[in-house]
């Protein structure tokens, strides 16, 4: 069932730092991702780091906290990985 909401979506890492040590945001996308998005209305409650996630994704690709996925014309910033299972959770936050 889920392979039914299963989409490409464009991703971007976060590898290269400025002159501030601050992460440069690619304008191109590294590659494409195959994953399925939902709204969120539960938050991590293990760690405050990641209560701002608003969206959960589910994907069999590697994916890790570097990364930033185009969904419907924003960019969401990996949070929190969940690697336990056939598939990974992947908890993201919308970039202001």
């Amino acid at each position: 069932m889920i392979n039914a909401d299963m989409r490409f979506y464009d991703y971007f890492t976060l590898g290269n730092k400025d002159s501030y040590g601050q992460p440069v945001i690619p304008t191109k996308p590294e590659g494409q991702i195959k994953m399925a998005i939902n709204i969120s209305s539960q938050s991590v409650q293990d760690n405050i780091l990641y209560e701002n996630c608003t969206y959960v994704g589910l994907t069999q690709a590697p994916v890790d906290d570097t990364y930033m996925i185009d969904y419907e014309g924003k960019r969401l910033k990996v949070l929190y990985v969940n690697p336990k299972g056939r598939f990974t959770q992947v908890f993201m936050a919308g970039m202001d």
